[in-house]
Parts: structure tokens; C-alpha cells; sequence
């Protein structure tokens, strides 16, 4: 049988070939790793601004550089290894100051295992740290490539060869030790360099695409979330215009008593720009809705509202509790000639705020109500009220079974309940 570490390929020895590619895979794994640290994600968006996060990735890639030294092959009294890539990655990521500091800390614990080569290669950690830093400044972490990298690399490993030869005595043994390892070592600490640093770019780009694609959906259902409700006032709005229009002459006390309110309604509306407002807030403005309704339609409309002050401050999606009022008198009670009563409920079921509307109008049959929760468009009719209503719960709340209407009684009225999470300022 072969053995695969006692052979010569060119430069490359066999003991030398598996400690390189052993080496390689342990840089990439290390990379990856290294890309789920809070500091290093910073410094890839060029938001590091704070001192500890330099301290950090002086020690994460420092600790990388040491590690270097104790997977290096002894080889003519020195040691073949990958000490330098800590260095250089950390100043390409995290500028001079991070790859100089990297170079220190594996540098030094190089020079106490001793050896003639010791002074060189803390000399030359700590320049090849700051090779990869003065890159990074003068390029940008954006605009290194992989190619970029890995001639960085190549440059470090130029810079320490150079620091053998003439810092290292005898010079005899240091030109023996290059002979041997130079092309082997510099080929295989520039690729862990580029790999390194293609794996954190790798990553990166995934995150900043889960990012974007994130920042992307968040505007989207903003601007649905707007575009519904402004949906929803036009709508009640042009309906009270319909009725004011109708009282000028048969009605004017009843038409300035409507004016009135939906002057306080307009007001209230045109200055809030919170999709979900507090429980009290939105109750006030069906408590408006209701004025000019019952200005309206007389004693054909009566009302209750019960609702625990507890619960005042949950939070509600604007218009919801309104849209469901109105929905009721138009479609429940307006086209009964007796009219009828709206009740406004709510109370709270564990960590859930439930509130009811019931009407006793006209109702609808269970097939047409179970086509609505279902969200099928032939249950709906005319207007989209219900729908944009729907809609706006599960983008706001994530739950499009938040609204369900049901038979109030047998035949008779409709109960239509909203399941909403209570917000943590309830006590």
C-alpha cells in the first residue's frame, strides 16, 4: 500500500502536502465561523465603530494566527506553517490596526516556542498584518476581491521570506528552509487567504441578500398597509358626504349635526399616522362613526359600548372596530325599517384581546359567512371593507383568522369578533 505522506511532487513533500491541504480546510471552517460574530459582521457593513469590537477581532484572528503555529510541520530546525493568514485576513476585514494586532499576539507566542527563525516570524507577522491592513484602507473591504486577496497573501508571505533571510542566523540553515518550503508555502498561504476570505464574502453576500429581501417585503406590506387604509376612510367618507347631502334639505339641523362630527372625525384621522392606535383612541372614533349615523337614522339606530378601562390601551389597528361598526348598520340594520342595536364589546382571553360587535339586522346565512372567513371573493359582495380589513390583520398582525363573523342568534343579526395579541402595556 502507498503510503501518501512519503512521496515528492515537484516542491511539494508529502508530510508538506497534507499539512497545507489539512490546513486549507481548517482556514475555511474557521471562516465560516468566524462570519456568525456580531464584531466581524460590523466591521463587513462598516458600521465597527466601537473599541470592542476591534478588541474582539484583534483575538479572534490573533487566536487563528496562534493556532497557525501549532499546526506547522517541522522542518530544518523552523516550522512550515499558516501563523501569517490570521494576520492578513484580520487586516483585509478589519483594517491596520486589527491585522497588526492579530500579527502581535500569534507573532509572539511564536517567538517564545523558540528556534532561529523566531525573531523573523514575529517580525513578519506583524508586517503581514499590516500588508492585509493598508489594503483594506486603500481599497475598501467592498472592493477586495478574492484575487485581491490572494495577492495579498502572496505579498505577506514575500514579506516574511524576506525577514528569514536576513533576520534569521545562520543564513546558511534560513536559505536551506526557503529553498525547501518557500513556493509550497506561499501558494498555500495565499489560497487560505483567498479562501478565507471567498467564504466571509460568501456568507456576507447571503446575509446582505436575506437583508435586502427582508427591507424589500417590509416596504412592500408597508405600502399595502397604506394603500388599504386608505381604502378604508374614503370609503366611510364618501358615504357620510352621500348622507349629508341627502339631510340638506330634508334634514339641515340633522346635516349641520353630522358636519359637526365628521369634522372632529377628519380631524382625528388626517393626524394620525400609526397603523395601530390605542384600544380608547379607536373607540372614540367609532363613537363619532355612531353620532352621525344615529343623526342619520334617528332612533332606528341604538348602540352599547362595554369595554374594561383596563384594556384602554391595547393596542388596535386603526379603523378596524369602525369598519366593523359600519359594516354592521349598512349591511345589518340600515335596511331594516325598525332599525336595530350595535353592541361594541371587549375583554380579554388569556394573552389575547377579543373584541366583539354584534348586530341584531338582518344577518346572513352560515354559507355566505363561513365564504367570508375563508376569504373567498363571492362571499364579499359589494364594497371591500371586510376584505381590506382581513387583509390589513395579517400584515399587521400575522393572523388572517384574526376576524371571524358568525349567526349572532338563529337567524338573525351578525357577531363579528376580533382576535388580536395584547400588547404588553395592558397590565
Amino acid at each position: 500500500m502507498m503510503d501518501w505522506t512519503n512521496f515528492t511532487w515537484g516542491p511539494f513533500e508529502g508530510k508538506l502536502l497534507w499539512d497545507i491541504l489539512r490546513n486549507l480546510a481548517l482556514n475555511g471552517m474557521g471562516a465560516y465561523f468566524v462570519t456568525r460574530l456580531s464584531a466581524v459582521r460590523r466591521a463587513l457593513t462598516g458600521t465597527r465603530s466601537r473599541r470592542l469590537d476591534t478588541l474582539v477581532l484583534i483575538l479572534v484572528f490573533g487566536l487563528f494566527s496562534i493556532l497557525g503555529n501549532f499546526l506547522g510541520l517541522p522542518i530544518h530546525g523552523a516550522l512550515a506553517n499558516t501563523r501569517i493568514v490570521g494576520p492578513i485576513a484580520g487586516g483585509l476585514i478589519g483594517g491596520p490596526l486589527v491585522g497588526a494586532g492579530a500579527g502581535i499576539l500569534g507573532g509572539l507566542v511564536r517567538y517564545g516556542m523558540g528556534g532561529y527563525t523566531a525573531l523573523a516570524a514575529l517580525v513578519a507577522n506583524v508586517l503581514a498584518g499590516l500588508v492585509g491592513g493598508w489594503v483594506q484602507t486603500g481599497l475598501g473591504y467592498r472592493r477586495i476581491t478574492v484575487p485581491v486577496a490572494f495577492l495579498t497573501g502572496v505579498a505577506g508571505e514575500l514579506v516574511l521570506k524576506a525577514c528569514i533571510l536576513t533576520l534569521s542566523k545562520p543564513f546558511d540553515m534560513a536559505w536551506k528552509l526557503e529553498k525547501t518550503i518557500a513556493l509550497p508555502t506561499i501558494l498555500a498561504n495565499a489560497t487560505a487567504v483567498a479562501i478565507f476570505l471567498l467564504v466571509v464574502k460568501d456568507v456576507y453576500r447571503e446575509q446582505e441578500k436575506a437583508t435586502a429581501d427582508a427591507r424589500t417585503q417590509a416596504l412592500q406590506v408597508q405600502a399595502e398597509l397604506q394603500a388599504l387604509r386608505a381604502q378604508v376612510n374614503p370609503h366611510f367618507l364618501f358615504n357620510t358626504l352621500a348622507t349629508i347631502g341627502a339631510l340638506t334639505r330634508t334634514g339641515p339641523d340633522r346635516a349641520r349635526e353630522i358636519v359637526k362630527h365628521l369634522s372632529e372625525f377628519l380631524r382625528r384621522s388626517l393626524h394620525r399616522r400609526e397603523e395601530q392606535i390605542p384600544l380608547a383612541e379607536e373607540l372614540k372614533t367609532v363613537e363619532l362613526y355612531l353620532g352621525i349615523e344615529k343623526a342619520r337614522f334617528g332612533p332606528r339606530v341604538a348602540s352599547r359600548i362595554k369595554v374594561d378601562p383596563v384594556l384602554s390601551r391595547a393596542l388596535v389597528p386603526a379603523f378596524a372596530v369602525q369598519v366593523l361598526v359600519e359594516n354592521a348598520i349598512k349591511h345589518g340594520i340600515g335596511p331594516r325599517p325598525e332599525g336595530g342595536r350595535v353592541a361594541v364589546t371587549a375583554g380579554r382571553e388569556g394573552g389575547r384581546l377579543l373584541i366583539r360587535v354584534e348586530d341584531d339586522g338582518l344577518g346572513l346565512p352560515q354559507d355566505r359567512l363561513d365564504q367570508i372567513n375563508r376569504r373567498e371573493p363571492e362571499g364579499y359582495g359589494e364594497g371591500s371593507g371586510l376584505r381590506n380589513l382581513q387583509r390589513r390583520l395579517e400584515l399587521l398582525c400575522g393572523d388572517p383568522a384574526g376576524l371571524t363573523l358568525s349567526q349572532a342568534r338563529e337567524g338573525a343579526g351578525t357577531l363579528a369578533t376580533l382576535d388580536l395579541p395584547l400588547s404588553e402595556e395592558v397590565p
